[in-house]
């Protein structure tokens, strides 16, 4: 069993994340879009520009897990994204483990940090977008309360995924 260490996400980390994201994201997920689509997302969400920028900017944080092999796994958080009327709500962007780290605890310490950040931000709530056909990640995240509050077509290139707004009020 690995021992894990976590810390916050620099510019200098953007090259690693882009491939990171591109990698767990395609592995978990890209077997479902045309490739047209497929690449169209990836390039718009996970450029090693956007993480650049994603990284510098003062309302979102990205911590990151490592393990002897390298990252093994990172959240992003920051500024509601989705369609939620919430002035104080903060939104947990992405959570993405490699496999080996799956069932390993990072996940649960990623999002223990997430909730943390977000109380210290005092936001009224915590959100998050999951696809309506992951069941370990539901589970995983109503394992903390997450409850639901609405749904949303999360864009994937042309295909429209419904995806679940789930809340956890703070």
């Amino acid at each position: 069993m690995s021992n894990y260490t976590y810390r916050d996400a620099t510019a200098d980390d953007a090259e690693a994340l882009s491939a990171f994201a591109r990698d767990t994201w395609v592995a978990t997920f890209g077997h479902q879009y045309p490739p047209h689509d497929l690449r169209a997302f990836l390039d718009a969400k996970f450029s090693a520009d956007i993480q650049r920028r994603e990284i510098a900017d003062a309302n979102t944080r990205y911590r990151l897990a490592f393990d002897d092999q390298g990252l093994a796994g990172y959240c992003m958080m920051g500024a509601l994204d989705m369609p939620v009327d919430d002035t104080r709500g903060l939104e947990l962007h992405r959570l993405y483990l490699h496999q080996r780290a799956k069932g390993a605890g990072v996940g649960d310490a990623l999002l223990r940090e997430t909730i943390a950040w977000a109380k210290s931000k005092s936001a009224s709530a915590l959100y998050l977008s999951v696809w309506e056909n992951n069941e370990r990640a539901q589970r995983f995240y109503r394992r903390y309360g997450f409850e639901d509050h609405s749904e949303w077509d999360f864009m994937v290139g042309s295909v429209a995924d419904c995806d679940y707004i789930w809340k956890l009020k703070l």
